[in-house]
């Protein structure tokens, strides 16, 4: 199975939801832990505890897309995860004071260090189907878990933003957020990201929703 058929994409099988943290890139959920990486949770914490409110974008690639948001809307704070670790040197060397780049798993951010209600939007675009099994069990971003620890740390009035070009992946993405109501697609600037100019250039079709977390 690989992109060329991308509509033989299938989810894998729900796997059990650690005791405590989540299995991630970059150590997982317990990396933060050392002595050695405090200072970037330190870092982080400072970051988000200035007032405005708080954008993410998951996985931002090159980074355009975030840096034109943080720049236009510069009463926001923005902050911009990814796992590959020159992308988030480049980017950082040009990011204004109201954008936190950080090299880190999105899903250790969203399950043991981002506070509760403090997020505003959160944006996924394209996430990595992962075509080969055993990767898809094990890196695959959007799961039940982490959907529920973004429903944590969303204000009830936040909202996510999923795209993707993977028809079966929008499926399963909208089987996760079925709970959730649907939401108008956030405000965008005028840089579209990597995958976006691809899809556009290829004739590609390209699938999205935008969900508010459900109310208690």
């Amino acid at each position: 199975m690989s992109r060329d058929d991308p509509d033989a994409w299938t989810p894998p099988a729900p796997t059990p939801r650690a005791a405590q943290g989540v299995r991630g890139a970059l150590g997982g959920s317990r990396l933060f832990e050392q002595p050695q990486w405090r200072h970037e949770r330190e870092a982080f914490d400072r970051f988000i505890a200035q007032p405005g409110p708080l954008d993410v974008e998951v996985g931002f690639d090159f980074g355009g897309r975030l840096l034109d948001h943080a720049t236009r809307w510069p009463e926001r704070l923005w902050l911009g995860l990814e796992v590959r670790e020159a992308r988030c040197v480049a980017l950082a060397e040009r990011a204004p004071p109201n954008l936190h780049v950080w090299r880190a798993d999105a899903r250790t951010v969203f399950n043991i260090l981002m506070p509760e209600a403090r997020v505003d939007r959160v944006d996924i675009l394209f996430p990595t189907p992962w075509w080969d099994d055993a990767k898809r069990a094990k890196r695959l971003l959007l799961t039940a878990q982490f959907v529920e620890d973004l429903r944590r740390a969303l204000k009830p009035t936040g909202v996510v933003a999923v795209a993707t070009d993977v028809g079966p992946y929008f499926t399963h993405v909208e089987a996760l957020f079925a709970g959730w109501a649907r939401a108008a697609w956030p405000p965008c600037g005028e840089v579209p990201s990597r995958r976006e100019r691809v899809c556009a250039r290829d004739n590609l079709p390209v699938y999205r929703a935008a969900f508010s977390p459900p109310r208690a």
